[in-house]
């Protein structure tokens, strides 16, 4: 099996993203912690096109490294440089409390995923904002339409790919969805009021997994954020908090060495709901389903089957496994009997997913560049794709970080003129 470690380059990393994009902020915010120089590009429209070639598939951040090599997705990235990287290190020593961290990290990651979208891209107040700085980043030098045709076809693609194909397809769903979010303000809240993070006076990987949602949608987006501002403030705290956190700041804190109880019961609401649908899209992938079909306090979804997320089943089981006995029934507690019972049953993986690292994602339809999850693009987005393919990326790396001269795209573009 291929190492999936990454030692610190000389020079700069480059992140290629978008300043609202869920894994780019986790990436940058694990960069900073981190003490990993880098330099960001905001892409435009046929850098999206063109630069997921590099690696394969269209997901975001892609890094390329001092040397000109990629990585990509951010947990297998985490993953690189906390195996190779000594210092500052993120993920805890201790066993139990390093599953414990990474079940929430991937948890955190693709569960809230759904919600995360819903919240931007369901609300009229939400969705205009997204839908206009997107015409002046990603979608720019795209599509030679009018700007209010353009932010007309990106709510439609939204809408169609992370709404619909996500399951949410009635009020019912929109009510479910919904309510995570805020049960799971209410879960973080009472943990986040007695320290300074998840698992004590440092961050860990389930910290940046968070950060994903949180910190560019929850806290950003205008109705959730005023959710989490009234319900949940010291989550609104936390967000900041991460975000400004850095080397030495992680330095001086004290080790994690244990699980705190308080975790368990966010810990079992994400085991028991996440862990059952990874099984039904295992289930459905194997059988060459397009759709997965799973329940969720009795209420019957239907979502496009993630083939990346048939390994990110395989990964939890397999560090559940090397666990030690002991490990194993204190993690059992915090999952519960279900998901510890599935996380203990056989890991059954493709072969071209066993060897993914963040260097080398799998290779699920020949030399095709695949969506996010893995799977096949739509003729829509081929269609999008093949319109940028040719033309040339108008973008350069820029240092983003505090005592710099950065500024967001969309605010160079109506910044008031000096001499106006």
């Amino acid at each position: 099996m291929e190492s999936n470690t990454a030692n610190i380059q000389e020079g700069y990393y480059t992140i290629y993203g978008m300043f609202c994009s869920y894994f780019t902020k986790k990436l940058e915010n694990y960069f900073q912690v981190k003490g990993i120089p880098y330099k960001y590009v905001e892409l435009d429209s046929p850098g999206f096109a063109q630069l997921p070639k590099k690696v394969g598939v269209t997901q975001f951040p892609l890094v390329e490294c001092p040397d000109g090599t990629w990585l990509c997705d951010t947990t297998p990235i985490i993953q690189a440089f906390e195996n190779g990287t000594p210092e500052t290190p993120i993920r805890p020593r201790d066993p139990l409390v390093a599953f414990c961290s990474y079940f929430l990290e991937d948890s955190f990651d693709e569960w809230l995923w759904a919600p995360a979208l819903y919240y931007r891209w369901a609300f009229d107040m939400d969705e205009r904002r997204r839908s206009d700085e997107f015409t002046y980043t990603i979608a720019a030098r795209g599509l030679p339409l009018p700007r209010f045709m353009l932010r007309w076809v990106i709510k439609s693609r939204q809408t169609g790919v992370h709404l619909k194909r996500n399951g949410l397809v009635s009020d019912r769903h929109n009510r479910q969805i919904e309510q995570i979010y805020i049960d799971l303000l209410d879960l973080l809240q009472p943990i986040l009021k007695k320290r300074p993070f998840l698992f004590g006076y440092r961050p860990c990987e389930a910290d940046f997994g968070l950060q994903g949602p949180m910190f560019p949608h929850f806290s950003n987006d205008p109705t959730p954020q005023e959710i989490m501002q009234v319900r949940a403030p010291n989550v609104f705290s936390w967000v900041a908090r991460l975000w400004a956190t850095r080397p030495e700041d992680v330095n001086a804190a004290p080790e994690i060495s244990t699980v705190p109880d308080d975790l368990k019961d966010l810990m079992q609401k994400m085991a028991s709901d996440y862990v059952p649908y990874l099984l039904a899209n295992r289930n459905a992938f194997l059988e060459g389903e397009d759709t997965t079909s799973y329940k969720v306090d009795g209420l019957e979804w239907t979502v496009m089957t993630a083939p990346y997320r048939v390994y990110c089943l395989a990964e939890i089981q397999k560090r559940f496994q090397i666990l030690s006995d002991e490990h194993k029934a204190q993690a059992r507690l915090f999952l519960g009997d279900a998901a510890a019972d599935i996380l203990q049953a056989e890991i059954i993986c493709p072969e071209e997913m066993k060897s993914v690292t963040a260097h080398r994602p799998a290779r699920l339809h020949s030399d095709e560049t695949v969506s996010r999850l893995w799977s096949k693009k739509s003729r829509f987005e081929k269609l999008l794709q093949n319109s940028r393919a040719n033309r040339p990326v108008n973008v350069t790396p820029e240092l983003k970080a505090e005592g710099t001269d950065w500024l967001p795209i969309y605010f160079k573009h109506h910044r008031a003129r000096p001499n106006g």
